[in-house]
């Protein structure tokens, strides 16, 4: 099986771990809205840090600290403060929509990734990239028309719009970052950077939290760090503008999600535009993938090979 696998193209391979990121995400967003509507958003995050920092702690002290160390700090404070700053705006949005109507706004990330990989990370755009991601686009907005009013953007519009943003972002932060550092020692530093940062300002509006919307917390941690370390193996071996226009497979698998756990079906319209979006997403190129370069592997848990070769990056 791993044998057939490895004998795809890096950009396929790259696919299907998005593909596997985004069931995985989905499960994050039933978490953070199964958690009590009078817990804050704050204190959701600073929950869900405060129990998976012990998990690695752990993991440090059995394997050692070289899994954790970095050539980049500031790189991974960055990815850091805009991957959960991605979270907090999203589970906000989950608050005032359903999981795919949600899902639905993030998808302009995978335009923003496109773009943002063109000038920084100075990969090609190709036609068949631009057409894809702009048709992507035209299914968002056929999904997302009906809540719009005129041209004003309600709340939860506007923080999905945003964590859409900070998650396009993280996602190019990830590309650079693993040129030189370890999945596990990405996965680690943002957990640190999350404690540090949400549980004091958790504590100043904190509201006591049953034992089930701790479970829900730790549960939204977990399938978070599945989703990232997946993310994480999909831009090792692929384009990012290739992988990210993936994320459209997130429709599906909310829609699926909102029906089991709230039962609630999206408006017949949601169907219509992912299609559009599906059609986008078969007119990407799979052929291509990343440039081969030697990793230190002993320090590395789960690489996949080959691993991105490091470019110069635009400024």
């Amino acid at each position: 099986m791993t044998e057939t696998l490895m004998r795809l193209s890096g950009n396929v391979r790259g696919v299907l771990w998005m593909t596997a990121a985004m069931a995985s995400g989905v499960c994050v967003d039933v978490c953070a809205k199964l958690v009590s509507h009078d817990v804050p958003t704050a204190q959701i995050l600073a929950m869900r840090a405060l129990t998976t920092v012990p998990v690695f702690l752990i993991i440090v002290m059995f394997r050692g600290t070289r899994l954790v160390r970095t050539k980049r700090p500031m790189a991974h404070v960055a990815r850091g403060l805009l991957w959960y700053g991605s979270l907090f705006f999203v589970f906000f949005a989950l608050r005032q929509m359903s999981i795919a109507e949600v899902n639905a706004y993030l998808f302009i990330e995978a335009l923003l990734t496109v773009l943002l990989a063109v000038v920084i990370l100075g990969e090609k755009l190709t036609a068949r990239k631009l057409i894809a991601t702009l048709l992507g686009l035209v299914g968002v907005w056929v999904m997302c028309a009906p809540r719009m009013d005129g041209f004003g953007v309600p709340l939860g519009v506007g923080a999905a719009l945003i964590g859409a943003f900070c998650f396009s972002a993280q996602t190019l932060f990830a590309k650079v970052l693993t040129r030189t550092e370890t999945n596990f020692s990405m996965l680690f530093w943002p957990q640190i950077i999350a404690v540090m940062i949400w549980v004091p300002i958790a504590i100043i509006t904190w509201h006591p939290a049953s034992l089930a919307d701790w479970l829900y917390s730790s549960g939204a941690g977990f399938f978070a760090m599945m989703t990232n370390y997946m993310v994480l193996r999909a831009v090792r071996v692929a384009d990012a503008s290739v992988v990210s226009p993936a994320a459209y497979t997130a429709l599906p698998f909310s829609v699926a999600m909102d029906l089991i756990f709230f039962d609630m079906l999206p408006m017949p319209v949601i169907f219509i535009g992912a299609g559009i979006v599906v059609l986008a997403v078969m007119l990407l190129d799979y052929k291509g993938g990343a440039t081969p370069v030697d990793v230190d592997e002993a320090a590395s848990i789960g690489e996949d090979d080959p691993s991105p070769k490091p470019v110069s990056v635009k400024t």
